[in-house]
């Protein structure tokens, strides 16, 4: 009987706290209980259980109860021991074989994207020079204008400015106008395209991977030699990788705004 009671008061807890945290500005006692059908007594006590974890926090000037910052801490840990590269192995081998083609996966760090995963097309005879562990910069790769256009503007004009523009192809962008126009692009479609502004003679797809805020530090990209890339393979690409971003964000615990 004891522990019935234990796992009820467990549930109940949980409910309170998820009405908080998807509360804006919080909520009293009063709407707690009218929303939760909780006596306001057994309301009133199981936040001041929550209060003393830092789970919960008080107003004591408007006796508002608000979502405590010792889940930001938690959830700073769950993102830290996740694998990434773990989570996505399946559904990039998945989209590999689906596709036919190379699936890289990269992770943001500073001004660059860094390779961190790689499922190698079988085939055709030609090989992506990508390597696991090479950089390159955020504003010339698919992968990284998809992360960027994850990121408020200010922050992307400020990485512009603080990357060192470089011709790598004559495809390159180099026009901070028409960046901009780019990832404005990428924002509408939910996509971003590499044409042939990193190398030469291959043309890739790429989405990022947003975590619950929607910003991301993480991407997917399919990458094939131009003569099979197409605009019309590009537009039938878009499907699965996109079904791949869904699935791997997913098992991030992000949010791709998709319905």
């Amino acid at each position: 009987m004891a522990e019935n009671s234990s796992v009820q008061s467990l549930d109940r807890a949980f409910d309170l706290l998820e009405l908080l945290c998807r509360s804006r500005g919080g909520m009293t006692i009063g709407a707690l209980s009218a929303q939760s059908g909780l006596h306001k007594s057994t309301v009133h006590r199981l936040l001041s259980s929550m209060c003393t974890r830092g789970y919960v926090q008080r107003d004591a000037a408007t006796s508002i109860y608000r979502a405590g910052m010792r889940l930001c801490e938690l959830s700073g840990y769950i993102m830290d021991n996740l694998d990434v590269v773990e989570l996505a192995r399946v559904p990039m081998e998945r989209l590999s074989a689906e596709t036919g083609e190379t699936v890289h996966l990269v992770m943001q760090e500073e001004k660059d994207i860094v390779y961190i995963h790689k499922v190698e097309s079988g085939r055709g005879a030609i090989r992506m020079f990508s390597r696991i562990g090479m950089r390159r910069p955020l504003y010339c790769t698919g992968v990284g204008k998809a992360i960027l256009a994850t990121w408020p503007d200010s922050e992307v004009r400020a990485l512009w400015e603080a990357s060192e523009i470089t011709q790598w192809t004559e495809h390159t962008i180099l026009s901070e106008e028409a960046f901009f126009r780019e990832i404005e692009w990428v924002r509408r479609l939910g996509y971003a395209l590499d044409n042939e502004e990193n190398e030469l003679g291959v043309r890739c797809i790429a989405a990022a991977l947003p975590d619950y805020s929607g910003r991301a530090s993480y991407a997917i990209s399919v990458s094939a030699p131009i003569t099979r890339m197409s605009d019309e393979r590009i537009a039938a690409l878009r499907g699965p990788l996109l079904a791949a971003r869904d699935e791997i964000a997913s098992a991030l615990g992000g949010n791709t705004g998709r319905r």
